[in-house]
């Protein structure tokens, strides 16, 4: 069967259940004009037109629910009736971001204690979680915060995931690189002065 014969006959399956539903039987009329095409129509085409035969619609009983609905809580009202899905949450928090340290960014005289910061303008939702990936190591942390990290000198690198209730990784920052420094032990030391 074509394509197009396909749709005619799903257009004629929707106008005979439209008929239907409306507590009336139509008659369906089947014509062929002289370009070939066949059209169905619920207008007898002239006096003489006979109606086509169709089969009943089935119809096909499943066990499919929808989601399940939220435990009641305590009110009696349901604990979340709009409980957001994970492709909802993406949007939300497409702007989640490690607002410092900024890429390249070098820390001096800090004594190797660095300030991260991570968060979305957004206000998070209940359940979500968060973990920061400091140079490969992850660590569980609050969805949105900041923590000091105190670290060896040198180059390293740290990016942030917003975990869903159930874990899964809604979002993820882009990995930040940033750089610890100390002063050298000759940094402004006094000069010698000659006898």
């Amino acid at each position: 069967m074509n394509k197009g014969m396909t749709f005619m006959v799903a257009v004629l399956l929707v106008v005979s259940s439209s008929g239907l539903i409306q507590g009336q039987e139509r008659q369906i009329y089947k014509t062929v004009d002289e370009d070939g095409s066949v059209i169905f129509t619920d207008m007898p085409p002239d006096v003489d037109a006979q109606p086509m035969d169709l089969p009943e619609i089935s119809v096909i009983e499943t066990n499919y629910s929808s989601a399940p609905k939220a435990a009641a809580g305590e009110d009696g009202a349901a604990a979340e009736d709009n409980v957001v899905n994970p492709r909802e949450l993406r949007r939300m928090y497409r702007d989640f971001t490690i607002y410092s340290p900024a890429p390249e960014e070098a820390f001096w005289g800090t004594e190797n204690t660095v300030l991260v910061s991570w968060g979305s303008r957004t206000p998070m939702q209940p359940g979500l979680t968060a973990q920061l990936v400091v140079n490969g190591e992850a660590q569980d942390v609050a969805p949105q915060g900041t923590t000091a990290l105190v670290l060896d000198r040198g180059e390293h690198t740290v990016q942030a995931m917003l975990r869903d209730p159930r874990g899964r990784r809604l979002v993820s920052t882009d990995s930040v690189t940033f750089f610890v420094k100390q002063n050298s032990v000759n940094f402004n030391r006094p000069a010698v002065s000659p006898n």
